[in-house]
């Protein structure tokens, strides 16, 4: 770095790097500060009182009393001598300080400044932006208390351009957050629109191959060749898991986007899923009970897409070796609630509980399922303002937590 004509301080990038962040220079003055240094003034006695931001090359008076607000050249400032002090200065007659009695605002060149005090307006992370400085054409003393109240609305002047910095940190961040959130939205919108696309395209075809795949079977050569039959049946049967992949991607899609927030009888809910499902149950020989479910603030399109596929997961991991038991329960907490979907199944491995609700992942190959169920449901619990969680069942099994908050806010 060249040699300045003014002094500099030992942390000089690190101290302009810091004014940078406050933003003080490039964004208007916080009005707090002009009753600062009228304050200053006043307590002090003199006609005078300035705050000065020092930047590389400028003396910036941002507020003041008794002056204009301004901007003058570093090498020019007495504030920019003050800056590298280690401590606050007061001197009483300028003209017979060597530090000051060549400044122009001294000589008579600039002004006839005889009395000056400041004190640095030094950050919590250690460098000095500028000072709070009072003077006078007259050569005066301060006392004690006048000094220590000086320092002190130095110290104020630091909190004010703290807050404000604070605050404008809080207001970026709060409109990069409303920007992401428009951004999903649309593309939430986006992703509804081409996934539902994409599934009545591919389910118009699919449909097509069901019907002749089952008109196939039907024809008595097919029906009694066991290799032909059996081919069929195994595009049958692959064309009903492609179905229902589709539908659950469709789902997924859907979790999560607008939500249409209404009082929802979750009693009444849950036993219009259990009906969706009555087929199922009755096959697996299982025990659906419903205990006494609150009236709660949701989408209740969405809520019965996630009971559904909760419920179906317990029919689906159940036991052999025991009758299927489903139980639909809800606790009431400080926060809101917790809708609990209990069985007795084959449970989950504490260290696969967070895993199985990632996107495809499916913990039993073997068994029909495409890994999309518990994604789509924990994105419906935060999209609620909620939370989802899987526990152990005491006695075995699974447990799926859905936390309501009482005020719902979608996120």
């Amino acid at each position: 770095m060249a040699k300045a004509s003014f002094p500099v301080t030992a942390d000089e990038p690190e101290r302009l790097r810091v004014l940078q962040r406050y933003g003080i220079l490039t964004a208007p003055v916080p009005p707090d500060l002009a009753s600062i240094v009228e304050l200053a003034s006043y307590v002090c006695q003199v006609s005078h009182a300035v705050i000065n931001i020092i930047s590389a090359e400028d003396a910036n008076l941002i507020a003041a009393v008794g002056f204009e607000p301004t901007v003058c050249a570093r090498s020019d400032s007495m504030c920019a001598v003050t800056l590298v002090e280690p401590a606050p200065v007061f001197v009483p007659d300028a003209r017979l300080d060597p530090r000051f009695a060549d400044n122009p605002w001294v000589s008579g060149d600039l002004g006839d400044i005889r009395f000056y005090a400041a004190s640095q307006l030094r950050t919590p992370e250690g460098p000095v932006l500028g000072t709070l400085c009072v003077f006078d054409t007259q050569v005066r003393q301060l006392t004690t208390s006048q000094r220590g109240a000086l320092d002190k609305l130095a110290r104020k002047v630091v909190d004010v351009l703290d807050l404000h910095r604070h605050q404008a940190l809080l207001h970026q961040a709060l409109q990069a957050a409303d920007e992401a959130r428009s951004e999903l939205e649309r593309s939430n919108r986006a992703l509804q629109h081409f996934a539902g696309q994409v599934s009545h395209d591919l389910k118009n075809p699919l449909t097509g191959i069901l019907g002749h795949a089952e008109n196939l079977i039907d024809i008595p050569a097919i029906a009694n060749d066991l290799d032909a039959s059996f081919c069929a049946q195994r595009v049958i049967s692959s064309a009903h898991r492609m179905r229902t992949m589709i539908e659950d991607v469709l789902s997924l899609a859907s979790a999560g986007g607008q939500l249409h927030l209404e009082p929802v009888d979750l009693n009444a809910l849950a036993h219009a899923v259990i009906e969706d499902l009555d087929s199922p149950i009755h096959t697996h020989g299982a025990r659906v009970t419903v205990e006494n479910l609150p009236i709660v603030i949701a989408d209740a399109t969405q809520l019965r897409v996630l009971l559904q596929n909760l419920v179906s997961n317990a029919l689906k991991f159940r036991r052999a070796d025991r009758p299927c038991q489903i139980v639909i329960t809800a606790a009431a907490h400080r926060h809101g609630w917790d809708i609990a979907v209990i069985d007795n199944g084959r449970g989950i491995p504490p260290q696969d509980r967070q895993r199985v609700m990632d996107l495809f992942t499916r913990l039993h190959p073997h068994l029909e399922g495409s890994g999309i169920g518990l994604a789509t449901c924990q994105r419906i619990a935060t999209a609620h303002g909620g939370a989802l969680r899987l526990e152990e069942t005491p006695g075995g099994g699974t447990t799926a937590v859905l936390t309501l908050p009482i005020d719902t806010t979608p996120n």
